[in-house]
């Protein structure tokens, strides 16, 4: 059953569309577009702006320190709301904000961002009230990402899929369904990597997209370069330019290991990542 919820915020309604299900008494909350594929298909043609948006949205409404989910809509709804009227986030985009607050698990204590991959490789969010709730369909795939909004998980695709295949009197055999692409945000919750700890598997791609300026990606540790990848196309590690809002890197992960990296002008200040390959 596919319903619009209308949050009151300042006598301004905001139309977040949402796909209600309900399971044994339990409500989930289905996200089936990311903020960046709500843009596509929606009326928002500005993710720089968007994402701006929402990186201010993180320092005036804290997901970390929300204790009520309706309070954080509104919150963030409201910057929103001053965003537009100052110029720097176009009308249209608007919704665009409201609706990753909406689709979050901020203010919900316990609630956990699930991502579910098909046995046809597409991968959907929703939010559970626990990660045991984040089920697998058939012939498909589950995991919990350590993400507040489904607008940051899933992107395109975080669970592997697995088809298993017995031959009479042979072995059984177990393959992976393509590689898959996962997403980390630079700078949305401040001077961090979201999540800063990503497993991911050979194949697998991670697509890096700035949610606010003045950050880079580069592989190494505490500023020394190993010139394995960076921003934005894996030249000049040892001096990298930064990257602007809505910005997008992408690198994919050909071989196991632990990959850290770091920004370039903020990791003594603490922000790093690890990528760790199987």
């Amino acid at each position: 059953m596919s319903i619009n919820i209308n949050v009151e915020s300042d006598r301004t309604k905001v139309r977040a569309p949402m796909t209600i299900w309900r399971r044994g008494g339990v409500f989930s909350v289905t996200c089936v577009l990311s903020l960046w594929t709500a843009m596509a298909h929606g009326a928002c043609t500005d993710p720089s702006a968007a994402a701006a948006t929402r990186a201010m949205a993180d320092a005036q409404c804290p997901c970390a320190t929300a204790t009520s989910h309706r309070e954080y809509v509104k919150c963030v709804a409201g910057v929103a709301k001053l965003a537009v009227a100052s110029g720097s986030l176009p009308k249209q985009c608007r919704q665009a904000v409201d609706r990753c607050a909406a689709q979050s698990t901020c203010g919900r204590p316990g609630f956990v961002s699930c991502c579910r991959t098909s046995a046809k490789g597409v991968t959907k969010c929703s939010i559970k009230a626990h990660a045991t709730e984040c089920k697998a369909p058939k012939r498909g795939a589950a995991c919990v990402q350590d993400v507040p909004s489904c607008c940051d998980a899933c992107s395109a695709g975080s669970c592997p899929v697995t088809t298993t295949t017995t031959i009479a009197g042979g072995p059984t055999t177990t393959t992976m369904i393509g590689p898959q692409t996962h997403t980390v945000m630079v700078g949305r919750d401040g001077l961090t990597f979201t999540p800063a700890r990503l497993t991911i598997h050979v194949g697998d791609t991670v697509r890096w997209v700035w949610a606010t300026a003045g950050h880079s990606v580069v592989s190494g540790t505490d500023g020394t370069a190993d010139n394995q990848f960076c921003s934005p196309d894996d030249t000049g590690c040892a001096n990298p330019p930064l990257s602007n809002a809505g910005a997008t890197y992408h690198h994919t992960f050909a071989n196991p290991g632990t990959f850290p990296y770091y920004c370039s002008v903020h990791f003594f200040l603490g922000m790093k990542g690890t990528i760790t390959v199987q």
